[in-house]
């Protein structure tokens, strides 16, 4: 297992997606454990019910429960300094729209805007350093930001990130730590809203075809060929978020 206990300044380290009731809560954990064969440390009630998905012990994803989240998902990048990297991002062009806040001991928060209108988080840890495994099946394993202005993202994040962006093919934007590859810049679909989108990575796209739907998700793309791999997106049932997985071939860093 590719365990992680450290993540880079400006990497993707931590995912969390809300829901609005509890219904819905118990709701996409079962979906998701069919999916990845998850298990789950569920959170209490002063912790809003903020809950980690589990691969093999190791966490993955944050599920958690407010108001007017209808399966809101949430990118994090990390950081040593979330103050610094907030005055970064805005000195670039991003809003805040939750301003850094400590979670107890586990770590300071924000989430903001960037210029494009994607929102994505920000997390300085503290006992909890985010992802504890990566690049395997059933963990996460790339991340894609999808824009009206590809270009100009790829500018906002090379700045925020302080990684170097690499322009492999025409109209094609990776962003790289040294010579890992670890998040595309995408032009959106017409009428698209500008998002950030973690892919998983999972043992058998076939598999995802057969399971999703017997678990009320619905298929969008079927199989579209990437860089080393090909992904598939569905629709999860509980709030028609849509998802992507990338099936296990050659990781593309």
């Amino acid at each position: 297992m590719a365990t992680i206990s450290t993540h880079d300044d400006g990497m993707p380290d931590w995912i969390d997606v809300m829901v609005e009731t509890p219904e819905q809560h118990h709701e996409l954990r079962a979906f998701l454990s069919a999916l990845f064969d998850w298990s789950w440390e569920v959170g209490t009630p002063e912790m809003g019910y903020y809950s980690l998905a589990l691969h093999n012990g190791a966490p993955v994803l944050g599920l958690g429960q407010s108001e007017g989240s209808h399966g809101r998902t949430t990118t994090y990048f990390a950081t040593s300094n979330i103050d610094d990297a907030i005055k970064k991002a805005t000195d670039l062009g991003a809003t805040v729209t939750t301003p850094a806040m400590e979670v107890m001991e586990l770590g300071s928060m924000a989430v903001l805007v960037d210029p494009t209108g994607a929102s994505f988080g920000l997390w300085q840890p503290g006992t909890f350093n985010g992802f504890g495994v990566m690049y395997e099946p059933n963990a996460p394993g790339w991340f894609d930001q999808a824009s009206d202005d590809p270009k100009a993202a790829a500018t906002f994040y090379a700045g925020v990130t302080g990684h170097e962006v690499n322009e492999p093919e025409t109209d094609m934007r990776v962003l790289q730590n040294g010579d890992q590859w670890f998040a595309s810049i995408s032009q959106a679909e017409t009428g698209g809203a500008p998002r950030w989108m973690p892919i998983f990575v999972v043992d058998s796209l076939q598999r995802i075809h057969e399971v999703v739907p017997r678990h009320g998700g619905a298929i969008v793309i079927d199989e579209m060929p990437v860089p080393g791999s090909a992904i598939c997106v569905f629709s999860e049932p509980v709030t028609g978020t849509l998802m992507t997985v990338m099936s296990a071939g050659d990781h593309p860093s």
